[in-house]
């Protein structure tokens, strides 16, 4: 057996495959994967195993902080666990695990709800965040908008809130939360607001709804959407040109 297929074998075992997985595709005689298999029982091994499993939860539940904090402890370790248990906390880019984390948070959420609301919203600040590099070049790009075909604002989040944003922000961390408000109101979260975030307008949501697909600056003008408005958003990050 050579050091690579061992440390591949290995791996593939840390992470949760059987024997035969962890095996496949290897170049390893039946003793050798014998061996490993009697690796794999060790109480040696399952403490590595329990030691990674550990990790991966705790850098999971800080990815998310913010969104695991709203939920009850048997929640919260209920999702860390899922999500561990399906492969989550491994990966090495952390920006895109932290988003599927999030969305995988977000589908076993009420909706409407504010725990939703929340996760969402930390999902949209994160999103934001990461599209701030370079973001101070768009206003050179402005005469050209005319003739595009523009989207959804690739670093861009809507978030319906449930209540007043700042009644809901200063309730965090404290039980119960308040009751979930018949008035809706929308919060744009991208990279080039102040703080990241404001509340949108009807209007922009819109036309938010309406990029659901990618359509042209003239589709959005003879939908009666002002270009002094469409300048705006994109601007602000919260449409973009489309690929």
């Amino acid at each position: 057996m050579s050091l690579l297929d061992l440390q591949t074998a290995l791996g593939r075992m840390i992470m949760g495959s059987s024997g035969d997985g962890a095996c496949r595709g290897l170049a390893l005689s039946p003793e050798e994967a014998t061996e490993l298999a009697t690796i794999a029982t060790s109480r040696g091994f399952r403490y590595m195993e329990e030691v990674q499993r550990s990790w991966c939860k705790g850098r999971s539940a800080k990815a998310a902080r913010l969104s695991l904090s709203v939920l009850d402890k048997d929640e919260r370790r209920r999702l860390l666990d899922a999500w561990v248990n399906a492969g989550g906390g491994r990966s090495s880019f952390f920006a895109s695990e932290t988003d599927a984390f999030l969305n995988f948070i977000a589908e076993r959420l009420p909706d409407p709800s504010h725990e939703l609301t929340i996760c969402r919203m930390e999902q949209g600040l994160i999103r934001a965040k990461g599209g701030l590099d370079g973001f101070d070049a768009r206003r050179r790009l402005l005469t050209d908008l005319a003739d595009w075909t523009v989207c959804r604002g690739h670093s861009a989040s809507v978030v319906v809130f449930h209540a007043e944003p700042s009644v809901l922000l200063s309730a965090l961390g404290k039980r119960p939360l308040p009751p979930l408000s018949p008035r809706a109101v929308a919060v744009v979260f991208a990279p080039g607001l102040d703080r990241l975030s404001r509340i949108a307008t009807a209007a922009e949501v819109n036309v938010w709804e309406r990029l659901r697909e990618p359509a042209t600056i003239d589709a959005l003008l003879q939908g009666g959407h002002p270009r002094e408005m469409i300048e705006t958003m994109f601007l602000e990050g919260f449409i973009d040109q489309s690929a």
